[in-house]
């Protein structure tokens, strides 16, 4: 928590530099003072901030965390330069962006907003479940959501009700399970009311019927996932044309052939290392699926579940522990 008035560009920026993150701040107007007021908190995964700026500020940054933010703003304007593209922040609107690719923030007089910004990982883990499914592609948010709107409007209500259960009096906090809880629901409400290059894929619609070509390449991709295959390979046992199946994927499954054969081994190897049963190296499952290469699978896996396959591995073996305590625990019992 902190609140700075008639600072300096330098001062300001030697405290984002102590407190947040390298940056270069300066006034908005020639040898203007700089006042702002700030309250950071984090949780897990999340940071969440609620701060003014009275006098107008620019903030460059060399390189924003590796998040998504959030911005709820309660008065004032703000722009943030992403690339050739300036997004705009202001009053009824929120603002969700990939704060890795910021450039520079430009916040005007009298701005205040709350914040939220969300590891990449944990997003993309979130998604990765509402999907059912590996998460292969960046995920890549439009910029705006109109909290007016009724799905904006339990955005806002969300945010004010996670912003309180940190700023209670310590009698009346609640625990911060609960707020964990309350930040989930929040990346829920996210990715099911802000359009993102997976929307249409979160709506789940029933798949139309297949070409038995197609079919036959799928189950041709299932029956040999740990081996060696090539899109020729896949074509010729599936009695087709490299071209036919290419379009047949793309039109049925909205991807390609080796993407799609991708997703079958990383549901697999998943599925495998969550298994109690399986006593396997995290290394012999995914050669097991068709990687050879750890350093590869171990990158793709991340992306698409936004943790390791160690973690998932460490986490299994947890639960399979618990799980033998509490038996040996109603075993004692009778």
């Amino acid at each position: 928590m902190f609140k700075i008035e008639d600072a300096d560009a330098e001062e300001m920026t030697a405290h984002y530099a102590r407190t947040l993150f390298p940056a270069v701040v300066e006034p908005l107007h020639r040898r203007a003072l700089i006042s702002v007021e700030d309250r950071h908190y984090t949780v897990g995964y999340c940071s969440i901030w609620n701060g003014k700026c009275n006098s107008g500020m620019s903030v460059s940054l060399s390189g924003g965390p590796d998040a998504y933010g959030l911005y709820i703003p309660s008065s004032g304007g703000m722009a943030i330069d992403v690339g050739s593209r300036e997004l705009v922040s202001k009053p009824g609107e929120g603002l969700v962006g990939d704060m890795s690719s910021f450039e520079k923030l430009t916040l005007h007089e009298q701005r205040s907003h709350m914040g939220i910004a969300f590891e990449k990982s944990a997003l993309i883990r979130q998604l990765s479940e509402l999907l059912d499914a590996p998460v292969l592609d960046d995920l890549e948010f439009t910029d705006t959501v109109d909290l007016s709107s009724a799905r904006g409007m339990q955005i806002a209500t969300l945010g004010n009700l996670i912003w309180q259960s940190l700023t209670v009096e310590d009698a009346d906090r609640s625990s911060s399970a609960f707020t964990e809880h309350l930040l989930q629901a929040m990346m829920i409400a996210l990715l099911e009311a802000v359009p993102h290059n997976y929307s249409e894929r979160m709506l789940k619609p029933a798949s139309p019927a297949i070409p038995r070509r197609l079919k036959r390449a799928i189950e041709y991709m299932h029956a040999n996932v740990g081996s060696n295959m090539g899109i020729a390979e896949i074509a010729r046992e599936a009695g087709t044309s490299v071209r036919a199946l290419q379009a047949a994927f793309q039109q049925f499954k909205n991807t390609t052939p080796l993407s799609y054969l991708r997703t079958i081994r990383l549901q697999g190897a998943r599925g495998a290392l969550m298994d109690p049963a399986r006593c396997q190296a995290v290394a012999e499952i995914a050669r097991s699926w068709g990687f050879s290469h750890m350093g590869r699978f171990a990158a793709l896996y991340h992306q698409a579940f936004g943790e390791m396959p160690s973690d998932t591995a460490r986490l299994r073996r947890r639960d399979d522990r618990m799980d033998r305590r509490q038996m040996k625990i109603r075993v004692r019992q009778l």
